[in-house]
């Protein structure tokens, strides 16, 4: 029987996104539209994969007919975003327990390099650094659901029984077309996660 290799994305799963929760504070609900449809939506992919540097992606983050709308400021967001995180404590206390008992558990995440501010905060930056390995995609140049983020997990730790957390539909469904045990976390629900684990891996926990 092939040992469980626990698969946590972050945000929205082991954190609560402090983007979203950043723009609430900063933009009236009425200018959320603008927002939406004022960012450079690539801008913001190549900064997850490690494309382009922080001041680049602070240039492009809204299209050039959306910069004098009153928007908020990246720099604006980026401070507001790491003036606090919120971690999600259900699962922080299920990737606890894991390593306690000697499981193996990474963290697989599409995050920019703004995951060191993450990882300023000592209750998240504690659980990160105990886990076995750390996948961000600023440093793979790749993003989940792309097959190969997938794959470079399999590569570096093979033949495992591979259980993947996420709260995003279509990253849960890949890993399951890799024959991934995939679980679709949902944050509003977190005791779910316990649930599956406890049924699937009955001494996981």
């Amino acid at each position: 029987m092939r040992s469980p290799l626990f698969v946590f994305d972050l945000m929205d799963t082991l954190i609560q996104d402090p983007f979203h929760l950043a723009l609430k504070e900063l933009l009236p609900r009425e200018h959320w539209e603008d927002f939406k449809n004022g960012r450079e939506k690539q801008a913001f992919l190549d900064f997850e994969m490690g494309r382009i540097e922080e001041e680049d992606f602070f240039q492009r983050f809204y299209l050039d007919s959306y910069k004098d709308k009153g928007l908020p400021h990246p720099k604006d967001l980026k401070e507001k975003m790491f003036s606090k995180i919120n971690p999600i404590s259900e699962t922080l206390e299920i990737v606890k327990s894991l390593k306690e008992k000697g499981f193996s558990a990474v963290l697989a995440s599409n995050y920019s390099i703004w995951y060191k501010e993450v990882m300023k905060f000592p209750e998240i930056g504690e659980i990160l650094h105990s886990l076995d390995a750390l996948y961000f995609s600023c440093e793979m140049g790749v993003r989940k659901p792309a097959q190969e983020y997938y794959q470079w997990i399999e590569t570096d730790f093979p033949g495992k029984d591979y259980v993947f957390i996420d709260d995003n539909p279509t990253n849960v469904e890949v890993a399951g077309y890799m024959n991934w045990n995939a679980f679709k976390f949902n944050p509003k629900k977190p005791e779910e996660l316990k649930n599956f684990l406890t049924e699937q891996y009955p001494n996981c926990l």
